[in-house]
């Protein structure tokens, strides 16, 4: 009855310990998909805002729409045309003549790392830090072991023109989509986390043009669509 009794409360505990280790992992794995998304959409939001400015600079001064940007990226991506210089052949984007529900996508800035890892070199990740390594040691001066590096973490930036009167290759209301994609790869190509954010920016050359239909605030038509 003893040996009976140990063997029974010994299973017991050994179901209890599988059980808690399953629920250990199950919340550890949520705690990573979390921190992988909250990764994710920092790398978008630092794609977004390099766009901002890369079609600020291919914009030119004195244009007030954004087909000389249209044109610049099409050629950027593949040397062809507005009508062929979008991104073509992607599963999950859109592919083919614009027509439709299917319109170009223009690759703005394609897939780069977004990443804290020093240079192999010693320098630290500041550049106004002389001292190599120093950002990645502790008070004491020990090495901080976890050190978020994010080597995994990427952003890459569409452009989009909205749908005002033409065909989406050419921009006449100077009102442009971006959209901008985070992403964290897992390991040995596990599934990726992503995240998605878009803007809808105006040139800033002239008060507002006419607002598309997906503008958020309608009819408006005082730069604040």
């Amino acid at each position: 009855m003893a040996l009976l009794m140990a063997i029974g409360i010994i299973a017991f505990i050994a179901a209890a310990v599988v059980v808690s280790l399953r629920k250990v992992a199950a919340e550890s794995a949520l705690q990573a998909q979390e921190r992988r998304k909250r990764e994710a959409h920092f790398a978008a939001e630092a794609g977004l805002a390099e766009a901002r400015e890369l079609t600020r600079v291919l914009r030119e001064e004195g244009n007030t729409n954004f087909n000389k940007v249209i044109e610049k990226l099409s050629k950027q991506y593949n040397g062809q045309a507005p009508a062929n210089g979008y991104v073509q052949g992607e599963p999950g984007l859109p592919s083919g003549p614009p027509n439709g529900n299917v319109f170009p996508w223009y690759e703005a800035i394609p897939w780069t790392p977004y990443t804290l890892a020093a240079a192999s070199s010693g320098t630290a990740v500041d550049s106004d830090v002389t001292t190599a390594f120093l950002e990645m040691n502790g008070a004491a001066g020990r090495r901080i072991l976890d050190f978020p590096a994010q080597e995994r973490v990427l952003y890459r930036v569409f452009l989009v023109d909205d749908n005002d009167t033409d065909d989406r290759t050419v921009d006449s209301n100077n009102r442009v989509w971006l959209v901008s994609v985070g992403e964290v790869r897992g390991r040995d190509g596990t599934q990726p986390q992503r995240v998605i954010i878009r803007a809808l920016i105006t040139s800033g050359a002239v008060p507002g043009g006419a607002c598309s239909t997906e503008d958020t605030n309608g009819a408006a038509n005082n730069g604040e669509c």
